[in-house]
């Protein structure tokens, strides 16, 4: 399921369609959705990342969702550059929905230096980051 056909598309603050793919972010949390066969590295989500951090600035924690609704490919080892770039990314979650996937999240997993987590769908994955975040950060209420 997209983002934007979800119940939790009414919590949106803004969204930005890039190159790559779409952003939509919510008070502590980041949805993202990568386009079909692009390539996921350092370089291809420079702008992404600048988003990301305009939007959350350096010190505000905040969960990343990946939802994967589209086949594409990532480069695992760039994993440990998005969470330096990102120092108050807290935690990390992939929705997926293939077994493809999941196997991927494993490899990944390996690599995120943030907790990573699988979930099947997008309300799980929101209600997990957000208690992940009231769990392990005395700035989220």
């Amino acid at each position: 399921m997209t983002f934007i056909n979800s119940q939790l598309k009414e919590k949106v603050i803004i969204s930005h369609e890039v190159k790559i793919g779409k952003l939509y972010f919510l008070e502590n949390i980041v949805f993202s959705e990568i386009k079909e066969g692009k390539h996921l590295s350092i370089k291809s989500a420079n702008e992404y990342l600048s988003l990301i951090s305009e939007f959350y600035g350096s010190t505000k924690p905040f969960g990343y969702v990946s939802n994967r609704i589209n086949t594409f490919s990532i480069e695992a080892l760039d994993f440990p550059k998005f969470t330096n770039i990102l120092k108050n990314l807290k935690v990390f979650v992939a929705v997926s929905y293939s077994h493809f996937d999941k196997m991927n999240m494993e490899i990944e997993r390996q690599f995120c230096k943030v907790p990573y987590h699988g979930a099947e769908n997008i309300i799980e994955s929101y209600n997990y980051v957000n208690d992940y975040l009231k769990r392990n950060t005395a700035l989220i209420a």
